[in-house]
C-alpha cells in the first residue's frame, strides 16, 4: 500500500493503528517484539499518521522523548490504555495513582482518550469467571466515576473497553455500567464476539456512549473455544485467533454501518493482536489487508 494518507497528512479516515498489529505486548514471553523504530515507520509508511500509545515502555516513559520521536515519524497518538483493578475498595488509592499516572503521560504527548479496561487482578492472565457482589459493583462504578475526574482533569476522554477476560465483558455488564455511569465506552468488535455479544446490539445500547472504537475480526471457532475455556487465549492468538479484518467471522462490515447509522464520529483504531514467533514474521502484509478492507467501509 502506498499510504491513506489525505492532502497534507489529514486523516481522512480517522483510523489509527495499534502497535498490537506488530506483536506489541507487555505480557512476558508473547513473542518476539519489533523494535519501537521500525513499528513506527512502517506505521508512517502505511497509515494516516495515527497510532495509539501502546503497552507501557513501548513509547519512552519521558513524555519530551515519546514527543520527540514521534514528532520525527510524523505521528500522533489518539488514544492509550490503562488496565486497572476497579473493584475492591482497598485498592483504590494505588489504582487511581496509576491511572492519574498514565494520564498525564497520555495528555502530554497529546492524546485525545483513556481506555479503561477493568481486569480481575494485576500480574496474571485470569479470567473473570466470578461474578461481582453488589457491593464490589458499587465501587467499580464508584471508581469509575473517579476516573472521569481524572481524565477531565487532565482534557481527556474516558472510554471504559468491554473486553473477553475482563470484569466487564459481555451485555450485561455493559449495561450495568451504562445504568450505573455516565463514563464513555470503547467498542472492541472482536472482544465483544468472544465474549459472546452481538456488537450492533451493544452499538444500539451504548448509542451516544461510544468514545472510541478498536476494529478487528475473529477466527469464530477459536473464538467460542477461547470463551468456553478450552483453548487459552495465548494460544489463540498464536493459532491466528484475530484475523485480517474481513476475513474473520465477526462481520466488521454490519458493525460499522451501525456504527455510522448511530453517527459516530471519533477515532477507530486496527487492533489486531498478534504474536510473532521469529524476527522473520513481517506482519506488514497482514495490516495491509485489513486497511484494504476497512478504507473503503470508512469513507
Amino acid at each position: 500500500m502506498g499510504g491513506i494518507r489525505g492532502r497534507r497528512g489529514r486523516a481522512v479516515h480517522r483510523l489509527a493503528l495499534s502497535p498490537s498489529c506488530w506483536g506489541i505486548n507487555e505480557t512476558r514471553d508473547w513473542g518476539h517484539q519489533i523494535d519501537v523504530e521500525r513499528v513506527l515507520s512502517e506505521a508512517t509508511a502505511v497509515g494516516e499518521g495515527a497510532i495509539t500509545a501502546g503497552p507501557p515502555g513501548f513509547l519512552p516513559d519521558r513524555s519530551d522523548h515519546a514527543k520527540a520521536m514521534l514528532r520525527r515519524h510524523r505521528l500522533k497518538v489518539v488514544a492509550g490504555q490503562v488496565h486497572a483493578i476497579l473493584h475492591h475498595h482497598d485498592m483504590r488509592g494505588p489504582e487511581l495513582a496509576h491511572i492519574d499516572g498514565h494520564a498525564h503521560w497520555l495528555a502530554a504527548v497529546g492524546a485525545e482518550t483513556l481506555v479503561l479496561a477493568a481486569i480481575p487482578e494485576r500480574g496474571t492472565e485470569a479470567a473473570a469467571d466470578a461474578a461481582l457482589s453488589n457491593a464490589q459493583w458499587a465501587h467499580l462504578l464508584h471508581l469509575v466515576g473517579s476516573v472521569e475526574h481524572v481524565c477531565a482533569r487532565h482534557r481527556l476522554k474516558l472510554a471504559v473497553q468491554p473486553r473477553f477476560g475482563s470484569i466487564i465483558q459481555g451485555p450485561k455488564e455493559i449495561e450495568r455500567l451504562l445504568v450505573g455511569s455516565e463514563a464513555g465506552v470503547c467498542l472492541d468488535i472482536a472482544h465483544l464476539v468472544m465474549a459472546g455479544a452481538d456488537p450492533v446490539e451493544v452499538i444500539e445500547l451504548a448509542a451516544g456512549r461510544i468514545q472510541h472504537v478498536h476494529l478487528n475480526d475473529v477466527d469464530l471457532d477459536l473464538a467460542r473455544r477461547v470463551r468456553e475455556r478450552a483453548l487459552d487465549y495465548r494460544d489463540a492468538v498464536t493459532r491466528n485467533l484475530f484475523r485480517p479484518v474481513g476475513e474473520g467471522g465477526a462481520d466488521v462490515k454490519r458493525a460499522t454501518e451501525a456504527l455510522r447509522a448511530a453517527r459516530y464520529r471519533g477515532w477507530y483504531t486496527l487492533e489486531e493482536e498478534t504474536r510473532l514467533a521469529t524476527p522473520d514474521v513481517r506482519p506488514l502484509g497482514r495490516i495491509s489487508r485489513s486497511l484494504e478492507f476497512l478504507l473503503p467501509l470508512l469513507a
